[in-house]
């Protein structure tokens, strides 16, 4: 819970600061980036969280691995956050940063998890659809998941919405094995 509060912090300082200079999207670019090497490389993570590298070193890392030079703005937000030995905390920053620059936009990102792919057609009005129900431009990220054999499931922030064959199945399950059980007299 501390992590989470410790991120918030410096997630809204950042997004304070990129709102009054107008770069929320500028940012949010290049954080965006820096998060996606992070979730690839559990090595690139424990690099800026070990307290033996110094935070000039971890600030080359991080150039390094983003191919291009970092905002000087990004990069004094950075250089605070590594100084003050908060490098493991980069990745949760990112994220919270991209939600509070989301709620800023009118956008809401939503997991799409499929059994087949779906056609720019059906992603197309499912997006419709959830942007109709949200009141937010959607931002979907689709993902295949065999498992659910057929139908979709939706997270969109905390909530589930789960159309899948394999709940139906799981569902029907439960009620015969509940059903089962009111028959033997067990409760």
């Amino acid at each position: 819970m501390l992590n989470g509060a410790v991120a918030n912090r410096y997630a809204r300082a950042l997004i304070s600061y990129a709102q009054e200079h107008g770069v929320v999207e500028d940012i949010g670019a290049q954080l965006s980036k820096i998060r996606a090497f992070l979730g690839a490389s559990k090595e690139l993570s424990q690099f800026l969280a070990s307290p033996v590298v110094t935070p000039d070193e971890k600030m080359k890392a991080l150039e390094g691995v983003l191919g291009e030079p970092l905002r000087p703005d990004l990069a004094r937000f950075l250089a605070v956050l590594l100084e003050r030995g908060r490098g493991s905390y980069l990745a949760l920053v990112s994220d919270r940063y991209q939600d509070l620059a989301d709620a800023l936009n009118g956008r809401v990102r939503v997991e799409i998890e499929t059994a087949q792919p779906l056609t720019e057609a059906d992603l197309g009005e499912l997006v419709r659809q959830l942007t109709e129900a949200c009141g937010k431009t959607v931002v979907p990220k689709v993902i295949e998941n065999p498992a659910l054999i057929a139908g979709v499931r939706i997270h969109v922030g905390h909530r589930v919405l789960d159309a899948t064959t394999a709940n139906a199945l799981r569902q029907f399950r439960d009620r015969l094995l509940a059903r089962a059980v009111r028959k033997e007299g067990i409760r």
